[in-house]
């Protein structure tokens, strides 16, 4: 049974065991008197927390004897460091390098330094590739903007070591924290256009997050307001068409959540990039997105189900009028423009007239006169007026003229007498 007390490395508070704490407590005092040097010790306590994290040690978690000697291992034995000389450190694996934006050699926001020192190559490599790619398609600079609000900043010695490959040892933390010019990296940046930038940059992002807020809210609400419109309209949508039962109403709903979460994660979407931070938990968002994953399938399978109800209910919306005519040899159509005419070879003559349910079809005229068929449709109403949306939106009409002598199409000489009507085609016989 082990004592505990409650220590802060890094200002992370932890539980230690009394002999643990009385380790770290004498490893912590052996390394100021090898250093003296604050800011030094906080880095080794910061990297402490680190190192302490990633081995598990969290909440209610007991830091213990074989953790300090962890900690002593990736660190080092503060015996082994003094002012001359590397130490055993130095022999020491790297962790391997960590992604940062390198904000120490930066132009911008340090995003094309960074990965020059992740990928060990030229910065001035990466920075071409940028430039050339956003002369050449314009993604780099998305691309370029995605990682500097991703990509954290290699602010602590700690993370400019992981930038580098380089082992977090005592040892090289005190070579980082002795390098740094704070001073002169200030009136570097001053002199240099990167503040400027940097600022106007950080402005347009807010900017198009504010657009991606006010677009996904925008169109939120015109999607509840849509949604109420069908409860108070009896979930009547397409004329009638859809939906045909309580499966088809439940796949509206369906889909109007998942267009719902869509906004979402728009607006979502947008506060992150205005913050440089995401709005939610992680747990919050593994929630959202399982969400509309399941609704997805479950609106796929509905939709499966309900496809071929919805379509026979469509096509049962058209009706077909047969009209005897006399014999003809030639065709004029007269048409509005939503009159479509087909010649069809057949053994009689007469003419069929395709509509949708609302379409009038006594204001299309066919008269034979001097062996012509005239199809006038200029008094035929092809705007529909609908409760809710219209599908189709117009009352279209095929006419399917059948004759054993199909005409082909002629255009008359406009300097004839032959009288032509707008919107219409004329159809004779060689």
């Amino acid at each position: 049974m082990n004592e505990v007390t409650k220590i802060h490395l890094g200002r992370q508070p932890f539980n230690i065991s009394v002999a643990a704490h009385k380790q770290l407590r004498s490893y912590l005092d052996a390394i100021e008197k090898q250093v003296a040097d604050k800011d030094v010790l906080e880095e080794v306590e910061t990297r402490m927390a680190e190192l302490l994290t990633e081995r598990g040690i969290k909440g209610d978690k007991v830091i213990l004897a074989q953790d300090v000697e962890y900690l002593k291992e990736q660190l080092g034995n503060p015996k082994d460091f003094n002012e001359n000389s590397g130490g055993e450190a130095e022999d020491q694996a790297p962790e391997g390098k960590r992604l940062f934006r390198d904000t120490d050699n930066a132009m911008l926001a340090g995003v094309a330094s960074g990965l020059a020192r992740f990928f060990g190559v030229d910065v001035w490599l990466i920075r071409i590739l940028f430039i050339v790619g956003t002369i050449a398609w314009g993604g780099s600079l998305l691309v370029y903007g995605v990682l500097w609000l991703l990509v954290p900043e290699a602010k602590s010695p700690s993370e400019k070591l992981q930038m580098q490959g380089k082992s977090v040892t005592l040892d090289n933390l005190k070579e980082v924290v002795e390098r740094a010019d704070v001073k002169g990296a200030a009136s570097r940046a001053n002199k240099t256009l990167a503040g400027p930038i940097n600022q106007i940059f950080a402005f347009i992002v807010r900017l198009v997050g504010i657009g991606f807020v006010i677009i996904g809210l925008s169109l939120l609400l015109s999607l509840l307001a849509a949604g109420l419109y069908l409860i108070f309209h009896g979930n009547v949508i397409m004329d009638n068409i859809f939906p045909v039962g309580v499966k088809e109403q439940l796949l509206v709903y369906l889909g109007f959540f998942v267009i719902g979460m869509i906004l979402l994660f728009i607006i979502l979407i947008g506060m992150a990039i205005y913050r440089r931070k995401w709005p939610i938990r992680g747990w919050l968002t593994g929630v959202l997105v399982g969400l509309t994953f399941i609704t997805l399938v479950a609106g796929s399978a509905l939709a499966a189900d309900a496809a071929p109800r919805i379509r026979d209910r469509y096509n049962g919306n058209f009706y077909t009028q047969i009209r005897n005519v006399q014999p003809f040899i030639n065709v004029n159509t007269v048409s509005a423009g939503v009159v479509s005419v087909k010649i069809v070879p057949s053994d009689k003559y007469y003419v069929s007239l395709h509509y949708y349910k609302g379409g009038n079809p006594e204001q299309v005229k066919t008269t034979v006169k001097n062996g012509t068929l005239t199809i006038d449709s200029r008094q035929y109403v092809w705007d529909r007026h609908c409760a809710s949306f219209c599908l189709p939106n117009v009352y279209n009409m095929d006419v399917i003229v059948y004759t054993p002598n199909p005409p082909q199409p002629f255009y008359p000489d406009p300097e004839s007498k032959l009288e032509v009507y707008p919107g219409s085609q004329h159809f004779y016989n060689q």
